[in-house]
């Protein structure tokens, strides 16, 4: 009689986690349908500066991103390093600038994706933003009569 074996366990990303990864991909897809007028309603003009550098230092992107107020709001920047999926979420970022109304702001991070499934090497491409806004002038306070 054979000997008994039990099935391995799968090793990916439990349905809870799938879950989660869903219910954020869906939130980022709605947000990213808003243009910056209504999303930040006193910002004229938003501009990101982008440089990815690989792990040896090499430039492999770089670009700039102008948003007017009309334009659509995406602030996730794809990986072009050795990972092949990793992404850079500005968001945060660009929300706590825009909320202290700072005209000018720089972050950097690192891509934490592994090189490939099961690795425990990450990719280690850096991506440094400078971001810069305009806002419309505030309305000046009415005189209150004493």
């Amino acid at each position: 009689m054979p000997p008994f074996y039990k099935k391995r366990r799968n090793t990916g990303p439990s349905k809870n986690d799938l879950k989660v990864q869903r219910n954020l991909e869906s939130e980022r897809l709605a947000r990213s349908g808003d243009t910056l007028a209504r999303r930040f309603p006193s910002v004229q003009r938003l501009s990101i500066r982008l440089e990815i550098t690989g792990p040896q230092k090499q430039l492999l992107a770089a670009e700039t991103r102008v948003f007017g107020p009309a334009d659509r709001c995406g602030f996730e920047v794809a990986c072009p390093g050795r990972c092949g999926g990793g992404r850079f979420d500005l968001d945060a970022k660009v929300v706590a600038v825009l909320s202290a109304r700072q005209t000018a702001s720089e972050s950097s991070g690192v891509c934490q994706n592994p090189i490939y499934a099961g690795s425990s090497d990450v990719c280690g491409c850096r991506l440094a933003c400078a971001i810069e806004a305009a806002y419309r002038p505030e309305p000046a306070p009415a005189d209150q009569p004493a």
